[in-house]
């Protein structure tokens, strides 16, 4: 069997059996598998992070930070090899299938009118930046998951591609190009990205970039540097902006690094999300735009996932380009950054170029064929 035949059949285990677990490759390493062996999802307390090691973070986006949940690595699987040995499956056990109720694909009508609402609103100073997301039915189906997991490794080399199942959030795939953060001997990164244009009309100079879409990314970078000033990080650099594509759009990229002193990862992860780029700002008032004018409910979509060691290194990405089962429909989410330039037109489109990081792969998919 080879590693990806082993990886497709421990993924469809995993999926069939409804086991608590967590796929995923970082960028530049091999795949790899932590599950359970029991089905209940544990949570922390932020400030008791820093006592754990080889667990998987699962964030929602609105965040309780007394209760972070992860996933144990009671089983690890790593597919770096021929003929990988998935049998340690047989030990976990699983929770009784139980299917989330499905949120109706966001209309266009709806989308654009939030869009233009929350125009207004930073027109007249009230936000200065809200994300605005909406639902998009995808055409798969949950036994396909497993190959369509294969194919995003493949084809997003620079994505962080994960897969996860919990009793409390269902099940959830996703391939983000943003990690929220990097640690490793006390070393700290944090991408800023913001700002999109579809991949074949990216201007050659930063300057022609537009004033919305400037002014977006701005507000990130400003969020991540005054964090890690606050903070009392030292060292901090700040490299860019550049541009970063990711499948048919590119965004503005800017890569903050500091060294964390003595301050705790856990406490500056907690401080940074959710970041512009995700919710807006003021955040407050942001999170009070969405939950008011967003007829979905986001659970994982913009929060935080990824493998957690305190002893490092630590590698956290924010949930984009992520996909759910519902009532065993495969549904979408995607959004926009809007501020008071944005053009309600234009953003629909920006979130359909969005989804169409899953759906192209979706129709060129071994599974589908």
């Amino acid at each position: 069997m080879s590693t990806n035949e082993a990886l497709h059949k421990a993924l469809s285990t995993c999926l069939e059996r409804s086991l608590t677990f967590a796929a995923f490759r970082t960028p530049g390493k091999p795949a790899q598998i932590w599950a359970q062996r029991t089905p209940e999802l544990e949570g922390v307390q932020g400030t008791l992070l820093l006592g754990l090691n080889q667990v998987f973070l699962v964030a929602p986006f609105l965040l309780d930070h007394g209760n972070i949940p992860f996933i144990r690595a009671d089983v690890e699987l790593m597919f770096a090899e021929i003929d990988p040995d998935i049998t340690p499956l047989d030990g976990c056990m699983g929770a009784p299938q139980g299917w989330r109720t499905a949120d109706a694909p966001t209309s266009r009508e709806a989308f654009t009118g939030a869009v233009q609402a929350a125009a207004q609103a930073c027109a007249q100073r009230r936000l200065d930046k809200v994300v605005l997301s909406r639902v998009v039915e995808a055409p798969i189906t949950p036994q396909q998951w497993p190959a369509l997991f294969l194919q995003a490794m493949t084809e997003s080399p620079d994505a962080f591609v994960a897969m996860v199942h919990t009793p409390a959030h269902g099940t959830w795939m996703g391939a983000s190009p943003e990690r929220l953060v990097h640690e490793e001997s006390d070393h700290v990164r944090v991408d800023a990205i913001a700002a999109t244009r579809p991949v074949n009309a990216v201007p050659e100079r930063l300057s022609a970039w537009g004033l919305k879409e400037l002014d977006e990314h701005e507000q990130v970078v400003t969020h991540v540097h005054g964090t890690f000033a606050r903070m009392d990080l030292a060292n901090i650099t700040v490299r860019g902006p550049g541009v970063l594509r990711a499948g048919p759009v590119a965004h503005l990229h800017t890569v903050a690094d500091a060294d964390l002193a003595d301050t705790l990862l856990g406490d500056l992860v907690l401080a940074l999300h959710p970041t512009p780029a995700v919710c807006g700002s003021p955040t407050g008032e942001a999170r009070q735009f969405i939950a008011a004018h967003e007829q979905h409910d986001r659970s994982l979509y913009t929060g935080f996932w990824g493998p957690w060691n305190a002893d490092g290194p630590t590698d956290i990405f924010v949930n984009l380009r992520c996909m759910r089962l519902a009532d065993g429909r495969s549904q979408l989410l995607v959004g926009a950054g809007i501020t008071a330039g944005s053009d309600a037109a234009m953003e629909w489109e920006e979130t359909a170029r969005k989804a169409q990081t899953w759906l192209r792969l979706m129709e060129t998919s071994p599974a589908r064929n």
